[in-house]
């Protein structure tokens, strides 16, 4: 009867040491991905700065293209930002970067 027991409680151990790494994994996880939404964020303050630079040095007259695509890509990074979807920041953050280097190239 007592090598029943011994086995019963091993195997709620175990289930117990489980359940922890589980949990830690996940909270590992979530704090991940907050840390690379943060990236996004900073880097859309950044390029909204750099696209008011860029209509500063006429680039709504010089690069009309250039500076509607950046401005339309940086709504765009926002709500993917909002909705927590990294990927689909990683896209449109490389576009509006793409779109705001071409725009600054043709206007100096």
């Amino acid at each position: 009867m007592e090598k029943a027991s011994n086995l019963n409680e091993r195997g709620e151990n175990m289930l117990k040491n489980i359940g922890i790494w589980v949990l830690v994994l996940g909270l590992t996880f979530a704090l991940f991905a907050g840390c690379a939404m943060l990236k996004y964020k900073n880097l859309y303050s950044e390029y909204e700065i750099r696209l008011q630079r860029l209509k500063a040095k006429g680039g709504a007259e010089k690069a009309p293209y250039e500076t509607a695509k950046a401005e339309g890509y940086l709504k765009v990074l926002k709500s993917e930002i909002d909705e927590n979807d990294r990927e689909g920041a990683e896209l449109f953050s490389g576009k509006v970067d793409q779109y705001l280097e071409q725009g600054m190239s043709k206007v100096q």
